[in-house]
Parts: structure tokens; sequence; C-alpha cells
């Protein structure tokens, strides 16, 4: 059963990538949703505005000012409309192109006023003036033709902005009425020159068409993107399912080295128990088994020994550290290596050239310590005490 549990975890490291790719398709597909939907309202605004500025440059031809003044709720209905979509998506870029439109949009409806007024202004005074004009000219018979014709074309000039001077008559009550509304007419009208000059200047169809291209750009990322996640959906999900199968076939072949190993362990172990002083303990250190030459090495028998610590064998000469070191060392799953001075049963030192192994269980867990020693007090004897001291910490 334990072979097949490497499965489970890879199968739902598989799971988990198709539910996040998916998940991921699905925020793509909004987002070209909302891209898709602004593009087609940045069409429709910019040709709403385009009319739109149209009829406010037509607004002198306009008699009814009706048709502008729903013009210019209709492209401030729509405006807001698509600033509201704008803000409703998530990108710096565009966050920023909808604070220029919102600032020049405000610009245009004041100036869409001002140019309807001043309009509406131009017109009633040119109406005054011409009927004012041709009673003067009705009353003043004396005036010759070329007079009468040299006023008019100054009058007309006047009216169409391109006289800025006064019309010079003999009657002083017409005369000053008539140039003080010429004036006006004249203000008025490079009012609503400069007027036009500022709408052109806050055209909006600028920051559209830079939204437009932001959103081709960010709908080609973003089939790119969806390109990608397929492509690494498929990848992914086959290198995991082979890696799941690689895993597979690994744990079912470990399985078997493990136990190969473990008997070729015993059997290595066996030899060892002809040429070497072996002993196994647990995990505490408590002596699970030793083998005869132990037994003939330390004068104590077997069943003084199994049960009992290591330290039955200890030397007071060994320092503490090294004993912690030894430990240290084998909990952390490494070999130890090491000379060490060990004390028989009769009190005579003996000096032994330890390697202790962890052994492990079929799960991969210590669960037992192999010692194995060779007897070297023939070789330390040829030395001194000091000399014999220096070489058994060095050996540590």
């Amino acid at each position: 059963m334990k072979k097949y549990l490497i499965l489970i975890p890879i199968l739902l490291v598989v799971a988990g990538i198709i539910s996040f790719y998916l998940n991921k398709n699905i925020e793509i597909k909004e987002a070209e949703h909302k891209l898709t939907l602004l593009k087609e309202q940045s069409h429709e605004l910019e040709v709403m505005f385009k009319n739109h500025m149209q009829t406010m440059e037509d607004v002198e031809k306009i008699v009814n000012l009706d048709d502008v003044a729903q013009s210019s709720k209709e492209i401030e209905r729509y405006t807001q409309i698509y600033l509201d979509t704008i803000n409703a998506m998530d990108y710096e870029r565009l966050y920023s192109l909808a604070k220029i439109i919102r600032s020049k949009s405000d610009k245009l409806a004041l100036l869409y006023e001002d140019i309807k007024t001043d309009n509406t202004v131009i017109n009633s005074s040119k109406v005054w003036v011409i009927n004012n004009f041709e009673s003067y000219l009705k009353s003043s018979r004396s005036l010759s033709y070329q007079k009468r014709t040299y006023l008019k074309y100054l009058l007309k000039a006047a009216i169409n902005n391109n006289y800025k001077g006064l019309v010079h008559i003999n009657n002083v009550r017409y005369a000053d009425a008539l140039n003080r509304n010429l004036l006006m007419i004249q203000e008025r009208q490079a009012q609503m020159e400069k007027s036009y000059e500022l709408m052109r200047e806050n055209d909006i169809r600028v920051e559209i068409n830079q939204v437009i291209l932001f959103t081709f750009k960010k709908l080609d990322e973003l089939r790119v993107e969806t390109d990608l996640i397929i492509k690494k959906l498929l990848a992914g999900s086959m290198l995991m399912l082979l890696f799941a199968l690689g895993m597979y076939a690994r744990t079912i072949n470990s399985l078997a080295q493990t136990r190969k190993l473990k008997n070729e362990l015993a059997e290595f172990v066996h030899a060892l128990d002809e040429s070497a002083i072996v002993s196994k303990s647990d995990l505490e250190g408590n002596i699970t088994y030793v083998n005869d030459k132990f037994c003939e090495v330390t004068g104590y028998e077997r069943d003084e020994l199994l049960g009992k610590s290591h330290n039955i064998v200890r030397h007071p000469d060994m320092p503490e550290g090294l004993f912690k070191r030894l430990w240290s060392t084998i909990q952390d799953n490494r070999i130890f290596k090491g000379t060490i001075k060990n004390k028989a049963k009769d009190g005579s030192a003996y000096y032994v050239d330890t390697t202790i192994v962890p052994l492990h269980d079929e799960d991969g867990k210590v669960d037992e310590y192999l010692s194995v020693r060779y007897d070297i007090t023939n070789f330390y004897k040829e030395f001194d005490g000091t000399e014999d001291k220096r070489r058994g910490n060095r050996g540590l």
C-alpha cells in the first residue's frame, strides 16, 4: 500500500496546477471582456465627440439651440459611463488617462455653455444692429448711393468680425447705440474664438486614442498569456504525471533495494562478528547485541552486558565532551569514527578504533546503532602516556 501513497500528493499537485490555470484563464477572459467593452465604448465616444465638436463649430448657423443642449447632455452622460468603465479596471495607465479625460470634460462643459451664451448674445445683437441700421438708412435720404454702399460694407464687415473699427454715421443717437452693439458683437466673437481654441486644446480624442492603443496592446498580451497558460498547463501536467510514474517506479525499486541492502548488511555484520568487536544498541544506548570478541576483550559475560548502557565499559579518563559529540553525530544520522579508551571488567584499559553506524528500518527511520571496534591496545603501548593521550584525542 505504501508504494501507492507517493501518487496521492503528486496527483493533488497536478489537480492544483490545473485548478490554478483554469482560474487564471477565467481571470484573463474577464479582463479581455472588459478591455473589449472599453475599446467599443472608446470608438463610440470618439464618434460622438467628433459630431459634438462639429455641432459646436457650427453653432452660429443653428437657430434652435435645443439640439446643442441635447448633444452636450448626451456627450456628458456617455463620458461618465466611459470613465466608470475605466475606473473599474485595475490599470494604472488607464487611471491616469481617465483623470485627464475628466479634467478636460469639465473644462469643455463650461466652454460649451460659454459658446452657447456668446452665440445667443451675438445673434440678438446682430438682429438689433441690422434693424436699426436699416431704419437709419431710410431716415437719412441725403446719403449718396456710394455712402450707403460703403456703410453697408462696413456694417457687414463689422458683424462678420472682419472690421474692428467704428461705423461713422452722422446721427449721434444711432451711432452710439450702433457702435456699442457692434463692439459687443466683436468682443463676443473674439471670446467665442478663444473658447473654440480652448475647446480644441481640450479635445479628449487624444486620450481616447491612447486608451484604444492600450486596449489593443493589452488584448494582444492577454492572448499571448492565454496561449502560454494552455502550453504550461499541458506541459506541467505531463511533467508531473511523468514524475509521478517515475517516483512510483523508483519507490518500488527502492523497497526492493532496501530489503537487499538489509540482507547484505546482516551478512556483513556476521562477517564482522568473526573479526571485530561488534555490538548493537537501541536508540537510548542500551546494549542489545554483543559478539564473542566483545565478551573476550571486556571480560564480561553476555548476560552481564545485554540491556546495560555502554557506559559499563567507559573509562574515566575519557572526556565528557567526546561522548556528547559521539551522540550528536549518530543522532544526526551520521557515522561516527574515533579512537576510544575503554575499561575491561578487571579495570584494565584497552584502546579501540571505533566506527558507529546508524541502522534504518524499512521506512528509513533509525532504529538501532551498530558499533564496530578493532583492538589497537598493543599499538598504544608502544608510546608513552603523553603521546598516548595526544593520539587518542586526535583520533576523535
